[in-house]
């Protein structure tokens, strides 16, 4: 299982996008340090399908 991944598009969904923003929020208040979550899709390749 090889999956390729690519950074997902969410320009159009503000609702997720809040969602991680509280998260990275949430996460760096727990840390102690800046926390930057980044979003991928993951997407089998063809012959694995």
């Amino acid at each position: 299982m090889d999956n390729r991944y690519q950074v997902a598009e969410l320009g159009q969904h503000e609702d997720v996008l809040e969602a991680i923003r509280r998260l990275e929020n949430r996460l760096s208040e727990q840390n102690g340090k800046a926390i930057a979550l980044v979003a991928y899709s993951a997407e089998q390749p063809e012959d694995e399908q």
